[in-house]
């Protein structure tokens, strides 16, 4: 029975170490932003305004075509 108290403490050791290396890659993952991270946030929002451009070009030409043929109708 003496090697019962050395097995629990090497398998709280390694809970412990996995704790460790957790809380690790959590900070990591928080403070941590790599070129491809912010390459894609800027890929992202340039995508979302180039999406916007074009629903404003789109959408004002549209409704401008339906108001002439709502006129040529009347």
């Amino acid at each position: 029975m003496s090697t019962f108290p050395e097995i629990e403490s090497e398998l709280r050791r390694k809970e412990i170490m996995e704790e460790m290396e957790a809380i690790r890659l959590e900070e990591e993952a928080v403070k941590g932003r790599t070129l491809l991270d912010k390459n894609l946030e800027l890929l992202g929002l340039w995508m979302v305004s180039a999406g916007e451009k074009l629903r404003r070009r789109y959408h004002s030409s549209q409704e401008s075509s339906s108001v002439k043929l709502a006129n040529k109708v009347a």
